[in-house]
């Protein structure tokens, strides 16, 4: 069954595939906050996306109208094309050793799985902002997912993914994924966090609230800085300014946004 655990959006329009789908629904978990998101034509909340650690892809799985299917979508990180997209049905989760596996049907048949992991076996629970989906199997081939611990933005855009997280002091750090080169050996994470290495990271980030989203912004070296810039209607934009002028815009493919439990 799926849990929408956090806000996330979706532009399938650019997928050349729109669909309708259904608000999402609000539960609750362990270590993380529902946010209610209203549908809209040409954008679609997702149940998340999966960036690749030991392979060149992202999948991302978006809602549809229906409760028990998913728009499955696979993009080429080497490329930043769309391999494939298409709906799967989902089967019942089946709960095994601290982890919960849901089965992906294509047409009845089997076509893969989602594994998420229990946060409460986690050596910091409470570090778990987004839920943590930590593999997907399609067919034959497993692949390992990106996940920090006190993730407060994850994205990824037709060039790069990037994470939005906190340290233990709550310190806002921007780290980026270049898919030019991206690193396919996963490294070790402190507080159960699975990553690669990153391309950028830049510390002592600022986040401003508006009326219709939320700002993010890191002062990088060289006259150098990072914004992130999300709206509450899924879409969102990554800028690079130097000494104050845009040299690099990318809009969001997609993002999802965790929060810390308020237990």
């Amino acid at each position: 069954m799926r849990r929408l655990l956090f806000l996330a959006a979706v532009m399938l329009a650019a997928c050349g595939n729109p669909t309708n789908s259904a608000p999402a629904t609000t539960t609750h978990a362990a270590a993380a906050t529902s946010t209610r998101v209203a549908a809209r034509v040409t954008q679609s909340p997702i149940w998340f996306f999966c960036d690749g650690i030991d392979a060149p892809v992202v999948y991302l799985f978006a809602n549809t109208e229906s409760q028990n299917q998913v728009r499955f979508i696979e993009y080429d990180k080497r490329s930043g094309a769309t391999v494939r997209s298409l709906d799967l049905q989902l089967g019942d989760g089946e709960g095994a050793a601290g982890s919960i596996y849901t089965p992906l049907l294509q047409n009845g048949q089997d076509f893969g799985h989602v594994r998420q992991v229990n946060a409460g076996n986690f050596e910091t629970p409470a570090a778990a902002y987004t839920t943590p989906y930590t593999s997907v199997q399609i067919g034959d081939h497993n692949v390992e997912c990106r996940w920090l611990p006190r993730t407060r933005v994850a994205a990824f855009t037709g060039r790069r993914s990037f994470v939005i997280h906190e340290d233990a002091d709550g310190d806002l750090i921007y780290t980026t994924f270049d898919f030019a080169n991206a690193a396919t050996q996963p490294i070790d994470q402190g507080d159960n966090g699975r990553s690669t290495r990153f391309s950028v990271e830049v510390r002592g980030g600022q986040e401003s609230v508006r009326p219709d989203g939320s700002d993010f912004t890191f002062p990088g070296r060289d006259g150098f800085s990072y914004h992130v810039a999300l709206k509450t209607d899924g879409s969102g934009q990554l800028q690079v300014l130097r000494n104050g002028a845009q040299v690099q815009s990318e809009p969001l493919t997609a993002f999802i946004v965790g929060q810390a439990s308020q237990d």
